[in-house]
């Protein structure tokens, strides 16, 4: 027969798990939150913060940065020029929309011209334009032109597009340059609109000499466009390969 003091230890327990299920059980439950995707915290299984696992938000840190492999500035007449950076997302899975960047002119001798400031859609797995036009320089000529996103890429899925191509391109070099370039939708259930296609011209060297930029309002399954490009100066170099990249911005 047990003791009377261990029959008070049972009593003890009895009133302790009483306790805990009058009091802090319904505490965890009235204070405890759940994890999720936007309580700037990583939990939940998530790979970053709100971000990556159970969330839709991917992970900037997860995928490769868009690189920049070259920006550039022409001159649209005196004092006036427009820019272009060549830049490749490697990912071909994710895109991301409304990427912030900067431009920057300068001098021969370092010294800063103008700056233009805006944001581009990252097209998935390609290469891609961003073009500002009519940046003006005063009476200053620029030598260099610099490019840079100013934030991370907020990724999303995306797919790489493929249904646009050039199928036919007539330059004609002189004094007043112009180019016809026929594209054509390879898709055959999709329409493309609002798409950006920028022209880039190349030298023997495959230096780039010049670029322009047009819109394609719409174009549907199987069609062909003809883009048209003129240029106001005939070009300081001979070309020899042209480059056309198309954009599709999504529907808003």
């Amino acid at each position: 027969m047990a003791s009377w003091s261990a029959r008070k230890y049972g009593y003890l327990l009895i009133f302790v798990a009483a306790v805990a299920a009058i009091i802090v059980i319904p505490a965890y439950f009235l204070f405890h939150k759940a994890p999720t995707c936007f309580d700037g915290i990583q939990n939940g299984g998530e790979t970053g913060i709100d971000c990556g696992g159970p969330c839709a938000r991917l992970c900037p840190a997860d995928y490769a940065a868009p690189k920049v492999l070259w920006s550039y500035s022409i001159q649209v007449v005196p004092g006036v020029y427009n820019a272009l950076a060549y830049v490749e997302n490697s990912n071909p899975t994710v895109e991301a929309p409304a990427v912030p960047y900067l431009f920057r002119l300068y001098d021969a001798q370092g010294g800063f011209i103008a700056e233009r400031s805006g944001s581009t859609f990252v097209p998935a797995g390609q290469p891609f334009a961003v073009f500002e036009g009519g940046i003006e320089t005063g009476n200053r000529i620029p030598a260099a032109t610099t490019f840079e996103f100013t934030s991370l890429p907020q990724w999303r899925v995306g797919s790489v597009l493929t249904a646009l191509r050039t199928v036919d391109a007539n330059l004609v070099q002189g004094p007043s340059p112009k180019a016809e370039i026929d594209v054509q939708n390879m898709s055959v259930d999709q329409t493309f609109s609002n798409v950006d296609a920028v022209i880039v011209l190349y030298d023997k060297d495959n230096n780039r000499v010049s670029f322009s930029k047009t819109v394609i309002d719409s174009i549907g399954p199987g069609e062909t466009k003809t883009l048209y490009y003129t240029w106001p100066a005939a070009f300081p170099e001979s070309i020899v390969r042209t480059e056309v990249l198309y954009i599709a911005h999504p529907q808003q």
